[in-house]
């Protein structure tokens, strides 16, 4: 099966799964720029019945949605022989170790973590576009049980799907690296700029100082030297009374 495409306007149709109306808004935003036409659902089984009815050509969802996650979504998209070709991304924050075997177990071909870069979530689009072909020829299924976590699991994936998943997993995991690594030296620099900003002004404030030591200085020699000539008046006119 060929993922459906635009023949006229030559657009791929892509569809949004995501019960957050702003992000949904956002990411059918950043589709559209990039010239893809976009389908929107608010959970899984309305994104299900939209997957069967207009064959897009790749299905990007979030995992975390009411009626129907994102996992339920994926498997029951790969389970279907007229959707099993669809290519299925999955949005997540993989803040639980659990996340990658939920993601081969449920068939999906790409993970991308949130918050997402829009240049990485664009190029993978493409990349998976590119290799659709791939895709849809790599049929043969294997099983496996593995110890993760302590427990047992028995896995059933394709090579080609689990190898993508574990690479874009590993990708997921560089960035955000890159990205902890990018905040800290942001903050290294905030805190030089801030130790600079602190020298400068214990300078500015211990000239302050200074000059007030310097005004208080000469205020009491104006004050000492105002008595003295008070005094001096006071005896002259004592002298000549």
């Amino acid at each position: 099966m060929k993922n459906k495409k635009n023949a006229e306007n030559n657009i791929y149709q892509i569809l949004i799964a995501e019960d957050s109306p702003t992000q949904a808004e956002q990411l059918k935003y950043l589709l559209e720029q990039h010239n893809y036409k976009v389908i929107v659902a608010k959970d899984g089984k309305e994104a299900l019945k939209l997957v069967i009815k207009h064959k897009p050509s790749i299905v990007i969802s979030d995992i975390v949605m009411p009626e129907m996650n994102g996992y339920e979504l994926c498997k029951e998209i790969k389970l279907n022989e007229s959707t099993t070709d669809i290519p299925v991304i999955l949005l997540t924050s993989l803040s639980r170790s659990d996340d990658v075997l939920e993601g081969i177990s449920s068939g999906a071909d790409n993970f991308i973590t949130k918050p997402y870069r829009k240049d990485y979530l664009i190029s993978h689009i493409e990349q998976i576009i590119i290799n659709s072909k791939l895709y849809n020829s790599e049929r043969i299924k294997i099983g496996m049980e593995i110890v993760f976590g302590g427990k047992k699991r028995f896995i059933t994936a394709s090579q080609q799907q689990m190898l993508t998943l574990l690479i874009s997993t590993f990708e997921a995991a560089v960035q955000r690296n890159d990205e902890l690594v990018q905040t800290q030296d942001d903050l290294n620099k905030l805190n030089e700029h801030l130790e600079e900003l602190v020298t400068e002004r214990t300078a500015e404030l211990s000239a302050e100082i200074d000059i007030r030591k310097s005004a208080e200085q000469h205020l009491k020699i104006s004050v000492r030297i105002d008595y003295c000539i008070n005094q001096q008046f006071r005896r002259h006119d004592y002298f000549f009374r």
